[in-house]
């Protein structure tokens, strides 16, 4: 290829320099050696001096240059975190490029970034930290016995993810991951970002809607049957008002495929990406967060993290548009409207006293209910007094007389009944109350308790609480009423009467419908001040005087 000359010819090429001919002048004369040193000398004299006036004016124009930049910054020294300073910037400058480099650089000084890189090791520091933090307040959830499995044979494992929402072992997560589980749920914990998953706890469905997608559930204890001592780290539900198109979003969660396809013990897996849109839903103006974060299969139910690490949904499910693809969380503002709904904003109240699992009645669900089966007033040790016999000496406060010379049946004593805040002679005009009622225990759980607990249950005199003496008629009306369909008429009793209720239930591992919970939270709403959960145990069968003073009407 010919050469390209852009230029245009050599006559036009910028880049040679023009060769002109010097012509020297006939008429110039020729100095003489010894003048020609003269003016050497004399110049160079003035040269010296001109030049070191010219240096000099240059030194003082510097200073006054510099101490200028100095006091329009106003910056002396910047301060770290350890209280040391770094030292102030020398103004000597000696060359004038130099002072300008330096007033150009001093104007675009930014002191957040100093102090930003100042502490990078305390961020970083940080960052670990509440990256632990986050890994304890997300769990893994895994359903038993769902579905038919392969082949229609046998049943599989459902696996996702889950967020603490209080510290007594609340979790919000998606249904779908129990959907069609007939199995025990548990959950599996770890407590920071490098060691999997093991499972730690069992936990029971409290609230569920198939329709949102959400399923509410409760830690109700541990694998190695140790006390819950209910200090979980929890995540608030926060909002998704601040949220802004383009705000960076964290997803944390247990996909599967972090695992080894055998098991599900799994390590952490954080995603992040940016909120793409809104979409509404459940009359909610944000119901979904749009976001090009990705969610897998296992990832479902985990934490969907604002910037500032808040809780604003969780992960439910994932599609493609084209060639992308698209993830969709369900916002927190969806999760606190359904929990306001359903009454089970309550749970989330850290309470002094033990929380219920919350579960309905499911009648169709259980076997059918046989008293029975509970085989209540037994003669135990074969004394010829039966349990209620026995009860009834238990909680005279006086010496007892019987019906006849065997001692086998009570026909008078004293005894006190908080029910009606009244004193009772006669054993005739008492019945003995099984504080909870055998059906209602049944309907809690109790079905699923082989012959010998359910007997233990209705029979028990080693707590004073499970069986009362009442009047017969109040007991008769109470029935298998739980507290949201029957109360003692004695307002004075309330407090105690929800309190023992609670603890009865919960140590016997039986749950409450939401209603009876809500109903007990009113009753608890009129304890005195100086009056606790544990105050309302009695440790004897004889209710003390002081109580009897309290509550006599």
């Amino acid at each position: 290829m010919t050469s390209y000359n852009p230029f245009g010819g050599e006559d036009n090429n910028p880049f040679e320099d023009k060769k002109e001919e010097i012509h020297l002048d006939e008429n110039i004369q020729i100095i003489k050696p010894f003048n020609l040193k003269k003016y050497v000398l004399v110049s160079s004299f003035v040269i010296t001096s001109l030049f070191s006036i010219g240096l000099l004016g240059n030194f003082l124009s510097n200073d006054s240059s510099t101490v200028k930049a100095s006091d329009v910054d106003k910056v002396e020294s910047i301060p770290h975190e350890d209280n040391q300073t770094v030292p102030e910037v020398s103004t000597t400058i000696t060359q004038v490029n130099e002072a300008n480099s330096y007033e150009e650089s001093n104007e675009s000084i930014n002191l957040e970034t100093v102090k930003e890189t100042v502490d990078t090791d305390v961020d970083t520091q940080t960052e670990l930290i509440d990256q632990n933090l986050i890994t304890q307040k997300t769990v893994q959830v895994v359903a038993e016995e769902c579905g038919l499995g392969i082949n229609n044979e046998e049943n599989s494992t459902a696996v996702g993810s889950g967020v603490l929402i209080s510290s007594d072992g609340l979790i919000i997560s998606n249904q779908h991951i129990i959907e069609d589980c007939v199995g025990d749920i548990y959950v599996a914990t770890t407590n920071d970002v490098d060691t999997p998953t093991s499972i730690k706890y069992r936990a029971e469905v409290i609230q569920e809607s198939i329709e949102l997608d959400l399923i509410l559930l409760k830690i109700t204890s541990s694998i190695d049957n140790t006390p819950l001592d209910n200090t979980f780290e929890y995540f608030e539900l926060s909002g998704t008002d601040e949220l802004v198109l383009g705000d960076g979003l964290e997803i944390w969660g247990f996909p599967t495929a972090r695992g080894d396809g055998t098991t599900y013990s799994l390590k952490i897996n954080l995603t992040k990406g940016t909120v793409s849109g809104f979409e509404s839903d459940y009359q909610i103006k944000r119901g979904w967060i749009v976001t090009d974060a990705d969610v897998t299969y296992g990832n479902s139910g985990g934490a969907a993290l604002d910037k500032l690490g808040k809780l604003v949904g969780i992960p439910t499910f994932g599609t493609t548009e084209g060639a992308s693809w698209i993830s969709y969380l369900r916002s927190v503002d969806v999760i606190k409207a359904w929990l306001s709904e359903t009454n089970s904003s309550t749970l989330l109240t850290n309470f002094s006293f033990p929380q219920l699992t919350i579960r309905e009645h499911s009648i169709s669900n259980i076997p059918k209910y046989s008293r029975e089966d509970w085989n209540s007033w037994i003669d135990g040790d074969l004394d010829c007094q039966n349990t209620r016999h026995e009860n009834l000496q238990l909680e005279s406060f006086v010496n007892v007389l019987f019906t006849k010379s065997d001692n086998c049946y009570v026909q008078s004593g004293k005894w006190f009944d908080p029910y009606n805040g009244e004193f009772f002679y006669f054993a005739s005009d008492l019945d003995i109350d099984h504080f909870i009622p055998l059906y209602n225990a049944h309907l809690s759980g109790g079905w699923k308790w082989v012959v010998n607990k359910k007997t233990d249950f209705a029979n028990s005199l080693l707590d004073p609480d499970i069986l009362i003496a009442v009047k017969n008629s109040t007991n008769r009306e109470k029935g298998a009423s739980a507290p949201d369909e029957w109360k003692p008429q004695n307002m004075k009793y309330w407090c105690e009467y929800a309190f023992d209720w609670i603890r009865i239930k919960h140590e016997w591992g039986l749950s409450a419908t939401l209603s009876e919970w809500s109903s007990l939270l009113e009753m608890i709403d009129t304890c005195p001040d100086n009056f606790t959960y544990e105050d309302a145990k009695n440790w004897d069968h004889k209710m003390s005087m002081e109580k009897v003073l309290k509550y006599e009407q």
